[in-house]
């Protein structure tokens, strides 16, 4: 006879969702993380203070309904499948009003944080939190939310993580205002404890239970169809733990973690995903990821392979952005990519990681950084076409193709020789480029350095001047000054001290006290122009500099 399966919808106050619920409340590992921003915090708390300002007597018998839980009890606990954000955000709301009350009564405090947020099981030891949150969130909200006393000095490794302390932040500092303002001591307890007062007797849910747990990816997914807002790396990670066997979910778990441990704040998840994706299967745009996904698991994927497989890419695309590598070739070449925005060429990178001998990785990863600034760059070429191409050449490689097969993919699209070279002849930057133009003038400087013994120093210390200066005296400023002023023909590398030296002075001025002080080639050789800087002299030093460039980013990318 089939289970049959029973909701049960019933009206709580949030008092009473957190302080009764038997078995306890708890965040299914295939949710999404805490994710409430500033703009909902605010307004939860506004609501809050809005629907309290009429004082005891004018929220007498009235609610602020705050929507609808859905919950389904296993029998040990129960799965909390929405309205896991507004619980985690009233329970945080809750530990700051107890760190407040805790300063003047102690009892209050522990009355709250046993009620409400933890109690402590004395005939076994262990700590009962009242609502538990998935399982890359649980530690972070247990520690720094739910124990009394908190622990304050852990830092956060996710961005959740840094939400849920921002949260609490907000609601400290809302709430040590209140007291102040209603007088402090005893008056501003008394506020407190009117602030807790609508929370756990006013502030209501429809709560929605049901008592068959195999229903739980169902109601899921119907959640989420009817616009719970769930991200795509939410999604993905709850369709994989859904369709795990049950032996191999804490696998899946632990890499999932590795895997948003190497995003960290600065890497978006989804991004990471679909380059992942890319790198073994082609290109494929965002807003397809999910589905695509979800159809390769309906056609057998392992979901722990895939995990794996996820994990190890995540963590190599961190090191790629890094440029973190024991080799400083690779080191190099992974920040060339970083500084030209040639992201594309990750994918490549990765397909050839898991394809292709370390020699093989590094002579590859040298062709995509000169097929970036010659194609992209230089000839400022489709970039499109550059994407398409690395991305199929990434699918080539993860299918089995050697590196001769890939290198010849990209030849396919390397300028010629002569297009490079007109290109290059007019080939400018504006301010917010120069991170671009550096890069290339490091490049040439280090090829026209007679020795390996000396290396530009950072942005911070070594800037890009411009010789024919940005805002020169009106008797000096050439008729042409918006064609030329950018044009790399007309910028060089200089010590910041020295840059700072000279600023607007004339040619002669800046050889005189600054380019015969600098130890860069590229610099020093300025100081064989005798004659004054003219638009001519940056043509045709622009011309020789291309003819380097052109020896360190060949056409045939070797």
């Amino acid at each position: 006879m089939p289970e049959i399966d029973t909701f049960q919808p019933e009206k709580r106050t949030l008092g009473q969702l957190l302080s009764s619920t038997s078995p306890p409340i708890r965040v299914p590992d295939f949710q999404r993380d805490y994710s409430w921003e500033s703009e909902q915090i605010e307004e939860f708390w506004e609501d809050l203070v809005a629907f309290g300002a009429g004082g005891p007597t004018g929220i007498a018998g009235k609610e602020y309904f705050l929507g609808a839980a859905v919950l389904v009890n296993n029998g040990t606990f129960h799965l909390l499948l929405d309205g896991q954000q507004r619980l985690a955000t009233t329970t945080i709301m809750l530990a700051a009003l107890r760190d407040k009350i805790y300063e003047f009564n102690d009892n209050a405090a522990r009355q709250i944080q046993d009620q409400y947020i933890a109690f402590q099981d004395h005939l076994t030891s262990e700590r009962v939190v009242k609502i538990q949150l998935n399982v890359f969130d649980r530690a972070f909200f247990r520690d720094y939310v739910q124990s009394l006393p908190r622990v304050e000095n852990i830092a956060p490794t996710k961005k959740s993580h840094s939400l849920i302390q921002k949260a609490y932040e907000y609601f400290a500092n809302k709430i040590s205002d209140g007291w102040q303002q209603a007088g402090g001591g005893k008056k501003g307890f008394e506020w407190a404890a009117y602030v807790t007062q609508i929370v756990r007797e006013h502030m209501a849910l429809v709560t929605v239970v049901s008592t068959n747990e195999r229903s739980a990816a169902s109601i899921f997914t119907t959640l989420n169809d009817r616009g719970i807002g769930l991200s795509t790396t939410d999604l993905i990670r709850s369709f994989i733990l859904q369709s795990a066997s049950e032996e191999s979910r804490e696998e899946i778990i632990q890499c999932w973690e590795k895997t948003l441990e190497a995003c960290g704040s600065a890497i978006a998840a989804e991004g990471v995903i679909r380059l992942s994706w890319v790198a073994e299967h082609g290109d494929i745009k965002a807003r397809a990821l999910y589905k695509v996904v979800e159809a390769a698991f309906k056609e057998g994927t392992s979901p722990v392979a895939y995990s794996r497989r996820l994990r190890d890419d995540a963590i190599l695309l961190r090191q790629i952005r890094d440029a973190d590598n024991e080799d400083s070739d690779l080191q190099e070449y992974w920040s060339g990519i970083r500084i030209l925005k040639a992201n594309a060429a990750q994918t490549l990178l990765i397909a050839a990681y898991h394809k292709l001998s370390p020699e093989e990785q590094k002579c590859l990863a040298r062709a995509l950084v000169a097929l970036a600034v010659r194609h992209n760059i230089v000839c400022q070429l489709d970039r499109s076409r550059y994407e398409s191409t690395v991305y199929d050449t990434a699918r080539q490689v993860s299918g089995g193709a050697s590196f001769e097969v890939a290198l010849n993919e990209l030849r396919k699209i390397s300028p010629s020789a002569d297009r490079f070279t007109s290109d290059f002849a007019s080939l400018a930057f504006s301010t917010a480029e120069h991170a671009i133009a550096r890069y290339l003038l490091t490049a040439i400087e280090d090829k026209m350095a007679p020795t390996d013994e000396l290396s530009v120093a950072g942005s911070s210390k070594v800037h890009v001047e411009h010789i024919y200066p940005q805002t020169p005296p009106d008797d000096y400023r050439w008729q042409q000054h918006a064609d030329y002023i950018g044009r790399l023909g007309n910028l060089t590398l200089l010590d910041k001290r020295l840059n700072q030296g000279i600023k607007n002075a004339s040619f002669k001025d800046k050889k005189v006290k600054a380019y015969n002080t600098s130890k860069l080639e590229l610099t020093k050789k300025l100081l064989l122009c005798e004659d004054d800087w003219l638009p001519e002299s940056v043509d045709q030093r622009q011309k020789e500099l291309g003819e380097i460039a052109a020896k360190i980013w060949s056409a045939t990318l070797d």
